[in-house]
């Protein structure tokens, strides 16, 4: 009975003995395929880590024509330092991450970009007085200055954007931010906040101007973000994203989509929102960023909205009406997505799309085949009636990764971003402001810091990110805003970046450079001012290329130069340009030299080249020489010549090279005065004053020149109150003690001009200036025996040699160049001696009669 059961449990032991060699046998083999497949293929990418098989094996090796990227940072040298600066600590909300960006824009008129600096404000539980300041500077050649003057809220501040709604030559600014949307009118180079404006609460990003209706004024996009609401509990919450922990209060897709708005200009000054109306307002996008772009090249501006989390949208402009074409054309993109560029990097003719995206996203280069489709068109069947032919489609394909622009951003957070010829060789760069949104460990939290992209185009083949070239590209930064323009002057394209954590960055570049092409595209309005034509696209013939460029801006929250930079490479120039305004309307214009910048007006048939702002010297004993050889000239042009015009262009330019020299400026300000802009010489003189707070001739003339012009009693007495300060300055100086006396009497009050004339005569008992006046004022009291005996001492005061002016005589040879006269002064040089008072203070009496109705006048 036992040697049965004996066997069975020898074989069982048998058995399990080979099972579990199997077993091992399996396991090694196991291990051992699973270990080759690692080496074989591919690891996993985690968003943010640096991985070799994916980001590292896309960085080809530079080719060797590949440009050296020569950038210097001249943030602080440049007076920039601290700008848009973010004030408190972060508590991880929405509104606190997203911004902010610049804008260029020549705002004064003087031929350079000036620049405005948005900043994201601050913390959400800052008091609005504690936030940073959003700043306006004035490009000084290269050197910018503080526009004190400018009056810009605190705000938790998103983007700007230049554009002239007033038809009136001057660029005016709108600004966004987080439940804030202001617009600052232009005038003469001042602003102020234009409270018709409809400031609407909200989450609003992106602005963007365009005559979207070709009615002849500025309309304007604005893109709402989203329907923020601020709670302690969604704060405490979070979630995984990409293995990274978000809170719920930072997440966009926690909150509902803010419509967009389009502000339709009506010609007047006001604005009305038709975008649901016409089918815009994408109340399903988080949108960030809008270009107005004329992607099927019909003359009207069709519109490209960057949405996050959602759909983005493309309108085709069908003659001022919308139709969404976003799924035809294949731009319905479905990311994270915040900056846009357009532009035609490998010149077949249509321009491209550019997109950056959230992490591990890749970003996107919407490759046009319009051309494509109007070479070779789709045949149309016999049995299609009409006398045109359908427009070809819009279509693009998403062309990033095969050109070295779409895995390597993996690990990236894109945003602002701008096509731009960086080394003028005939192709379009490329360049990206990178920043997560992911948080460090610190405490409070900061947000991750990331290095910019800087990806040179090599003749439409491929890209090549030339940022890890150069040490101070390489640098991280957590990078929003980007915007582009040549702000030295010295015709390469320049590069600012709008960090969210730390200001500005500005980068002078300093790469080799081929020939270039700088057109000022502008669009005169019905009063005949000029402004910048956005929108236009100019077609350029350079032998046998052909170069398109159109006048358009989106980047992030940004906008770039509204000066066409074209880079012509070894080309001397261009054989013809063409300019597209608008649909059916172009103009051939042509030959155009290499390394100038023309203006072409729309409706003129000719370029006009400009002549450059002054580019300082860097080498500072040059700079003197060039400051003086300036400065002589104007002088010359003011005092021996007489030419106003021409004493204030190179006053303006000496200036540029020497910003702090008081004379230059004075006399600047005294050109401008005589050429008839008064509120430039004002600007000048009110500089001065600030400049040197104990100048009293600067105190002086603005005071004199203010009152000559004011148009209400607010600017009177501004007017006085600066005489004042010039008379503390200088007691002994009767000059101001007259014009003082001079605004008693236009404010109408006699008593207070009498004692003031009186104090001069008691001075100077032969100032006829004050004797004449006297004399007015007893006439206007009923005294005409004592007004005529004043008459008579005024005549004595002016000597047996005296002449009327406007009267010539025999030897006079020089004749007085600039003026320097109060606001009455003319009516005493122009008296022709005549002893009845009456007669001599008709024309006085009646000046200031008509004055003081222009104060009451509104």
């Amino acid at each position: 009975m036992t040697r049965p059961a004996m066997r069975w449990s020898q074989r069982l032991r048998r058995a399990y003995g080979t099972l579990a060699v199997l077993i091992v046998t399996a396991a090694i083999l196991g291990a051992g395929y699973y270990a080759v497949r690692q080496r074989l293929q591919p690891a996993e990418y985690q968003p943010g880590e640096d991985n070799a098989d994916i980001t590292a094996s896309l960085a080809r090796g530079l080719p060797a024509d590949a440009p050296p990227p020569r950038f210097t940072d001249v943030t602080r040298e440049a007076g920039l330092a601290g700008a848009g600066a973010f004030a408190g600590a972060r508590t991880s909300q929405l509104p606190e991450d997203m911004g902010p960006g610049v804008a260029w824009g020549d705002f004064d008129n003087d031929g350079d970009d000036d620049l405005f600096v948005v900043s994201a404000g601050g913390a959400l539980g800052l008091p609005d007085e504690a936030l940073g300041e959003s700043v306006l500077f004035e490009n000084d050649g290269g050197r910018f200055r503080r526009v004190e003057d400018f009056p810009a809220p605190r705000i938790r501040g998103m983007a700007a954007a230049w554009g002239d709604v007033d038809g009136d030559g001057w660029l005016d600014l709108v600004v966004t931010g987080y439940n804030a949307l202001h617009l600052y009118r232009n005038v003469n180079g001042r602003f102020t906040r234009d409270e018709r404006f409809p400031d609407l609460p909200g989450f609003w990003a992106g602005a963007a101007f365009a005559d979207f209706d070709h009615d002849g004024d500025l309309d304007l996009y604005v893109c709402g973000y989203v329907q923020y609401v601020q709670t302690d509990a969604d704060r405490a919450r979070a979630s995984d994203h990409y293995g990274m922990s978000v809170p719920y209060s930072l997440n966009p897709a926690s909150y509902k989509p803010q419509p967009n708005l389009l502000l339709q200009n009506d010609g007047g000054g006001r604005f009305t929102d038709v975008a649901a109306r016409l089918g815009v307002a994408n109340p399903d996008g988080r949108s960030l960023s809008a270009l107005w772009h004329d992607v099927d090249e019909d003359g009207w501006r069709d519109l490209y909205v960057a949405n996050d989390i959602s759909d983005n949208v493309l309108y085709r402009n069908d003659g001022g009406r919308f139709t969404d074409i976003s799924h035809p054309a294949w731009v319905a993109d479905y990311r994270g997505a915040m900056g846009l560029a357009a532009g035609d990097w490998n010149l077949d003719g249509d321009d491209d799309l550019f997109v950056t995206h959230w992490v591990a996203q890749e970003n996107a280069l919407y490759d046009s085949m319009l051309a494509e489709a109007q070479e070779f068109p789709v045949p149309v069947p016999a049995s299609v009636s009409g006398p045109a032919a359908p427009a070809p489609p819009v279509r693009f394909i998403d062309n990033a990764d095969g050109v070295g622009l779409g895995q390597i951003a993996l690990r990236m957070i894109g945003w602002g971003t701008e096509f731009v010829d960086l080394d003028a060789d005939g192709w379009l760069d490329l360049v990206i402001a990178n920043g997560s949104t992911f948080e460090t460990g610190d405490r409070p939290p900061r947000l991750q810091a990331q290095a910019p992209f800087l990806f040179w185009n090599r003749r439409g083949e491929h890209f090549h990110d030339l940022a890890p070239f150069d040490a101070m590209l390489a640098a991280p930064r957590v990078g929003r805003g980007l915007a582009v323009s040549d702000y030295d002057g010295d015709g390469d394209m320049d590069v600012l970046i709008a960090r969210h954590d730390a200001g500005v960055q500005l980068l002078r570049n300093d790469m080799p450079q081929g020939n270039w092409l700088k057109l000022a595209l502008r669009r005169p309005s019905a009063s005949g001012a000029l402004a910048p034509a956005w929108g236009a696209r100019v077609i350029l013939q350079v032998g046998s290329e052909t170069i398109e460029r159109a006048l358009s801006s989106a980047s992030y929250l940004s906008q770039s130069s509204a000066v066409l930079h074209v880079g012509l490479g070894s080309a001397t120039g261009v054989d013809r340009a063409t300019v597209v305004w608008g649909p059916g309307t172009s103009a051939p214009i042509g030959p155009l030299a290499a390394n100038h910048a023309y203006e072409i007006v729309r409706g003129t048939a000719t370029a006009a080249r400009l002549e450059p702002p002054a580019a300082a010297p860097r080498d500072p004993r040059q700079r003197q020489i060039e400051f003086w050889a300036l400065q002589r000239a104007g002088m010359d042009a003011l005092k021996r010549d007489g030419d106003v015009v021409r004493a204030a262009g190179l006053l303006r330019r000496a200036l540029v090279l020497d910003a702090s020299h008081e004379d230059t400026r004075y006399y600047l300000g005294n050109a401008l005065a005589a050429a008839g802009d008064a509120e430039a010489a004002l600007e000048q003189f009110d500089r001065l004053r600030r400049d040197s707070p104990q100048s009293h001739r600067a105190h002086a003339r603005w005071g004199t020149l203010r009152a000559d012009t004011a148009v209400s009693e607010t600017e009177l007495t501004a007017a006085e109150a600066a005489l004042s300060t010039a008379h503390d300055l200088n007691p002994e100086e009767t000059g101001v003690l007259l014009a003082m006396g001079e605004v008693g009497l236009l404010q109408n009050d006699l008593t207070k001009a009498e004692q003031r004339l009186v104090d001069v005569t008691r001075s100077n008992p032969r100032s006829a200036h004050a004797l004449f006046l006297r004399g007015y004022i007893r006439w206007k009291r009923g005294h005409a025996a004592a007004a005529a005996q004043l008459l008579e001492r005024c005549r004595a005061a002016l000597g047996p040699d005296w002449k009327p002016a406007g009267t010539t005589a025999e030897g006079d040879v020089t004749r007085q160049a600039h003026s320097e006269h109060t606001p009455l002064a003319r009516f005493v040089e122009e008296w022709n001696g005549n002893g009845d008072p009456a007669a001599a203070y008709g024309d006085l009496d009646r000046h200031l009669r008509g004055y003081r109705q222009r104060l009451r006048t509104p």
